[in-house]
This record gives structure tokens, sequence and C-alpha cells, in this order.
């Protein structure tokens, strides 16, 4: 039957018998199934791995009991090693899937760091810069007799003050001071009202008051929310977006929904250059233990809800 499957394939030989070798391709793209299927069994699994389990500790398979007709199967013995050395490969796959997890968190976490970085350089210096740059010549402007030369540097003044505020614009988006400042919350209703204000898109923002929450579960929210709106921006041609933050015991749920064209939800790819950013925010809510389904069709809106577990409170809950 293994053979018949293709986890195993037939070697050539030149003793008695058939000898077969272990298809490590085939058995890691099952691994990764499996995987993916146990990983969507609910938030209990969740919270367990959130409480500090390993993944080997969360992953577990649950089988009838054997037929005795296998037991005294002549071939039980070929059968067993067979799985024994399937079992190894599997957990050998687990324990590479935990390293890429943990690579990855690290390359997130590196890449926050750097657009902080890059945020505060930004703020500090090449928005003041270009304020000062703005001053002198406002003042070159009420010195200048030249009625022309009063105009030239009008447009000059209206395109830095434009580059000025992009500038602005930009160090927030890769790092909202906010966010550290007041809180998950007061910074998405900052950013929905910023969309609101800067596009045809009339979006809301609903919450109740959450308080402040695990620093990474933060950022990870708002990365979340910031791409949502960013698609729908590209893609949805969307009139409303509704964007809504709660929580219900140790799981905090977010739901983005948006009133536009909509895509075919069981097409792998969706539209066309979102199929990506949905992957990055999969991936991003994955690093903290959530997860993400998306419900859209033809000419409905989309609905995005996520799903991340919470760590116990001091109060316990």
């Amino acid at each position: 039957m293994l053979h018949t499957y293709g986890l195993v394939k037939l070697q050539p030989s030149s003793g008695n018998g058939r000898v077969y070798a272990l298809d490590r391709q085939r058995a890691a793209l099952l691994n990764a199934a499996f995987l993916s299927l146990m990983g969507r069994m609910g938030s209990e699994d969740a919270s367990a791995s959130a409480d500090g389990a390993s993944p080997e500790e969360t992953l577990s398979l649950v089988a009838s009991e054997t037929p005795e007709a296998c037991t005294k199967c002549q071939n039980a013995s070929f059968v067993l090693e067979v799985l024994d050395e399937l079992d190894r490969s599997l957990a050998k796959a687990q324990q590479y899937e935990a390293r890429l997890r943990q690579m990855a968190s690290l390359v997130v976490a590196a890449q926050d760091e750097e657009r902080k970085r890059v945020a505060r350089e930004l703020h500090d210096e090449t928005a003041q810069a270009l304020a000062s740059v703005l001053v002198r010549l406002r003042l070159l402007g009420r010195s200048a007799r030249s009625k022309r030369l009063q105009a030239d540097l009008a447009d000059l003044r209206q395109l830095t003050a434009a580059t000025l505020e992009g500038v602005r614009r930009l160090a927030i988006d890769l790092r909202p001071p906010m966010l550290d400042d007041l809180g998950l919350e007061e910074t998405l209703r900052a950013h929905v009202q910023d969309v609101s204000r800067r596009s045809s898109i009339k979006a809301a923002f609903i919450s109740s008051r959450l308080g402040r929450l695990p620093r990474d579960v933060e950022l990870a929210v708002f990365r979340v929310v910031q791409e949502a709106l960013s698609n729908i921006g590209k893609h949805a041609d969307a009139a409303q977006v509704a964007v809504r933050l709660s929580r219900t015991g140790r799981t905090l749920r977010l739901v983005i929904e948006d009133d536009g064209r909509g895509f075919d939800a069981r097409s792998e790819n969706g539209p066309r250059g979102a199929g990506l950013g949905l992957f990055g925010i999969e991936e991003r809510l994955a690093l903290v233990g959530g997860t993400l389904r998306v419900e859209s069709s033809l000419g409905r809106g989309t609905r995005v809800l996520a799903e991340i577990p919470l760590p116990p409170t001091r109060g316990g809950r």
C-alpha cells in the first residue's frame, strides 16, 4: 500500500527479495499537509502553544486499535520498519518547522527594529531638514522684490511642504510612535481615520476598551490591518470598510469587512497581487499563534477574520 501511494520506492536489488526506500519528498509533503491540518484544529492548540508548549508536545495523532490480522501478517516487521522511518522523518520535519518558525520570528523582529530606526531617522533628520528649508524659503519670499521670484519661491515652498508631509507619513507607516505610547486601539483609530481622509474609502473603526496587549500582538495586529487596508485600496474598489477589534476571554478577534468587488475565495491566489498580501498577513498571525479566515465572493465584498490567543493575565483570566 505504501508503494501504491508513492511513499516508498522499489529499489534495484541484486539479491533475493524486494528492497524499498522511503520517498522523503512525498513524506515531507504528507507531513506538511498533516501539520497544516493540525494547525487548524481550533484555538485550544494555539493557546497551549502560547503557554510555552513546544511544537512536539502539541502535535499528536489518535489512531484506532491495530487489527489482529496486521499483527500476524508475515510482512508486519517490514511495515513496522517503514512506519518507524516515517515517524523519524516526521519528527525531523517537526523540528525543522519549529526552527523555521523561530528564524521567521527573528527576521520579523529584526525587520521591525530596522523600520523603527529608519522611521526615527526620517523624523529626526530628514523631516527636520525639510522643515528648516521651508522656513528659509518663507523668509526669502518675504525679502524678494521680483514678483516672478516670489512666485517661484511659493511653488518651491509648496513642493517642500508636500515632501515634508510625505516623509512624515512614511515615518508613521514604518513605525507609528503612537503604538508604543498610546497602544493598539488609538493607533488603529488614527490609522483608519488617515486612510479615510486620504482616499475615497469611508473607513470606520469599532472597538471596546481592551487596554494594553502584549507588544508583539499589538504590532502584529497593526501590520495586519495596515496590509489589509492597503489591499482593499488597491484591489477591492470598495466604498466602505469596517475594522472591528474585540476580545472574548483569552481570544483577540479582528474583523475587517469591505463592500468591494470581492473575489473567488476558493482560488489559491485570489485577485491579482492580493494573494501575496494575504500570505503575509497569515504569516504575521502565525508568529503570535493566530489564525486567519477569509470569506469572499464576487460582487459581495470580503470579510477577513483573525483570531489571536492571549496569554493569561495576573488575575488568571
